[in-house]
């Protein structure tokens, strides 16, 4: 089931709503709504005070297993193996609550090990369905069901939790969340593709309206997360859009879109270049070109770090993206590397091979040739790692 354009465009625009002065409020909110239902009836005055006689003996342990579940959530961000011992002391003090078992989760995904951390949150989940409601256990839930190949589950999370990013702590939290969105939105896009060129009429227009929403859903999501303030992700959110209008078959949108950010690089470099003077503006100017090669060189390098892509080699086309106004022979390697491999057995391949048409001609999908940027840029250290 996809959301409707006019739905979808509506829960985008809700976190758009709030005003900046309400920010401490919802993280507050988010904060509140993390915390487990049987530590949470404590007031403030009582928790002052210490559990109260009827508390200690009903549930002695309880101070000590909420100040565990308190503990391993701040332990998260920075040490997740402590995290997830407190989660089992708290769960032997307590057991058969949800709480211990979603912190297990998250601090199981922090490790590294997103079958154990679905495991557990599949445990918390069967306890009480609505400990997993706050944003960031949300996220964690959403990515652990991505990374174990439920896809259809971790869609519907995402969905969930798009209209209430602003609850999450960072821009750059929000912008991940809308990321990871857009990439699983986009490779159920290419499976509903798939599925598609095999079906018979009706099932086959069925699947292509599931595939076109679905790149549609990818590409609400970005553009959403260009619109906010900018983050350390926000070359990322430009070359994943440029992706999804490309492979829409919006070819002029894609174009404009990377245009732009090629162009913002060159602006934002320091006014000290017009304070050395005119005389020295050509090589400036030329050398300004060079550092922006480089940027987009270093830009390409850093994708093969991330992780919010759904598919693989996705990486491959935005390293390709990244690099088609500035170093087109490098671009065309890294397309002719997407086709040789599974890319080119999927259904996005007929747009990758358009871009590399393009750039072999030199002309149209930033194939313009800057041969002598790419001769200038070759021997720099920095732009090596990305050839």
């Amino acid at each position: 089931m996809h959301l409707g354009p006019l739905l979808l465009t509506a829960l985008l625009v809700l976190p758009l709503a709030a005003h900046a002065g309400q920010a401490g409020d919802l993280v507050a909110a988010a904060a509140a709504a993390g915390r487990p239902p049987e530590c949470s009836a404590r007031s403030g005055r009582a928790i002052a005070r210490g559990p109260t006689v009827w508390e200690r003996a009903r549930a002695p342990e309880l101070p000590r297993y909420c100040d565990l579940l308190a503990r391993g959530q701040a332990q998260l961000g920075g040490d997740a193996e402590a995290a997830r011992e407190s989660a089992r002391l708290a769960d032997q003090l307590l057991p058969g609550h949800a709480a211990p078992q979603v912190l297990l989760a998250r601090a199981a995904l922090a490790l590294g090990s997103p079958e154990d951390a679905a495991r557990a949150f599949e445990r918390a989940r069967s306890v009480d369905p609505r400990s997993v409601e706050d944003p960031q256990t949300m996220h964690d839930l959403a990515r652990s069901l991505a990374r174990t190949g439920k896809r259809g589950e971790a869609i519907a999370i995402y969905r969930a939790l798009v209209p209430r990013i602003d609850l999450l702590g960072t821009a750059d939290q929000r912008a991940l969340v809308l990321l990871e969105a857009a990439h699983l939105s986009m490779a159920t896009a290419g499976a509903a593709s798939v599925a598609d060129a095999s079906a018979r009429p009706p099932a086959g227009a069925h699947g292509e309206a599931a595939a076109r929403g679905d790149l549609d859903e990818a590409i609400a999501y970005l553009r959403e997360a260009r619109l906010r303030a900018q983050t350390q992700l926000a070359r990322d959110v430009t070359l994943s859009l440029a992706l999804a209008l490309d492979r829409s078959g919006d070819k002029a949108q894609a174009d404009a879109a990377l245009e732009g950010d090629a162009t913002a690089l060159e602006a934002a470099r320091p006014r000290e270049e017009a304070a050395r003077g005119r005389a020295e503006d050509r090589s400036a100017g030329a050398a300004a070109r060079e550092r922006t090669a480089d940027d987009l060189a270093s830009a390409a390098a850093r994708l093969r770090t991330v992780e919010y892509l759904a598919v693989p080699e996705d990486r491959l086309a935005l390293e390709a993206l990244a690099l088609e106004r500035a170093m087109t022979a490098a671009a065309i390697a890294r397309w002719e590397a997407y086709l040789s491999g599974a890319g080119g057995q999927g259904p996005w391949a007929p747009a990758a091979r358009a871009r590399l048409d393009a750039l072999r001609r030199g002309a149209g999908g930033g194939g313009r040739a800057r041969a002598p940027q790419e001769r200038s840029a070759a021997p720099r250290p920095s732009a090596g790692g990305a050839r």
